[in-house]
């Protein structure tokens, strides 16, 4: 089976695996510094993204600098009014996505729009020396995992057998907030999965969690995502008496690269990782990565409201 699952993600010339490979330095958006203070609000498929790139900008809301507001469905008519009462105010509002009049970067929606997302805030808030060097890990990291490299030596497409048919319990390290949800959001839009996380406080998830329904276990793996620190690693002792084993998704990833300086752009490559493991495991599945017709109906209910 592993031959054939070889063949069937090789066999993905101009879908979301070539999509992915080709995804590291794409960026070609506007990359001009912003005016400080800077804060974010984003609705959608980019909602993750005010924390996990909180140490790029560390507020909500400002009355003066930058105002992001990513447009990316979902809100519900919270934009608008949003919007207008950003504009009173001394900031300057910058509107980018795809459900929004007239944005400064129109940003094509999809799975992979949390990259230039990212990539647009980067620039913005003077962070392009970071995404360079996450653009150089991710490049690095596709020559590892991409289709034409076989089952055996591919990391990504070993962790998504490991994953196959099991719950992912994903953990990350308080030095990244909100990168357990994003990934929880991969495996679910792209990897058609279940992931759960245990939020801000592990430990106390943890310790009492799987008492009660013991043997369902053996149905679940833990993730853990990103630095291994000594909370994580006290995770880690519970959760393997609690499930069928344990795996890392961090890096070094396949003996490649390592945990980079800057906290956004490290998030930026370890989304990049739980996006290749996420569509192999679709493709194990025998889906499609790209999004389902559920989604595409809830988007369009959405929109209607």
């Amino acid at each position: 089976m592993l031959e054939n699952f070889d063949v069937i993600t090789r066999a993905d010339e101009s879908g979301f695996l070539a999509k992915l490979t080709n995804l590291p330095f794409s960026y070609e958006g506007p990359d001009g510094v912003r005016a400080e203070p800077y804060g974010l609000i984003a609705y959608g498929e980019a909602s993750s993204l005010p924390l996990v790139l909180q140490s790029w900008v560390d507020a909500p809301v400002v009355v003066s600098g930058t105002q992001f507001l990513l447009a990316s469905g979902f809100d519900f008519g919270q934009l608008a009014p949003f919007k207008i009462s950003a504009e009173l105010t001394q900031a300057e509002v910058v509107v980018l996505g795809h459900d929004a009049h007239e944005p400064v970067l129109r940003v094509e929606e999809g799975p992979l729009s949390v990259y230039t997302y990212a990539h647009y805030l980067g620039h913005a808030t003077g962070h392009a020396d970071a995404l360079e060097q996450a653009n150089a890990m991710m490049q690095a990291l596709c020559d590892v995992v991409r289709p034409e490299v076989e089952s055996d030596r591919n990391p990504a497409k070993l962790l998504a057998w490991s994953l196959l048919n099991r719950v992912p319990f994903v953990l990350t390290n308080k030095s990244n907030p909100g990168l357990s949800e994003l990934v929880q959001r991969v495996f679910a839009r792209v990897g058609k999965s279940l992931a759960v996380t245990t939020g801000d406080n592990p430990l106390e998830v943890l310790a009492g969690a799987f008492e009660s329904r013991h043997q369902l276990g053996d149905d679940m793996v833990g993730l853990i995502v990103g630095i291994e620190d000594e909370e994580m690693k006290l995770a880690a002792e519970v959760l393997d008496t609690r499930v069928a084993q344990i795996e890392r998704l961090g890096l070094p990833f396949g003996g490649t690269g390592a945990p980079l300086a800057d906290a956004g752009a490290n998030a930026l490559v370890l989304w990049y990782l739980s996006m290749w493991v996420a569509a192999y495991l679709s493709k194990l599945h025998q889906l499609d990565p790209e999004d389902t017709g559920v989604y595409e109906e809830l988007k369009l209910a959405a929109s209607r409201r």
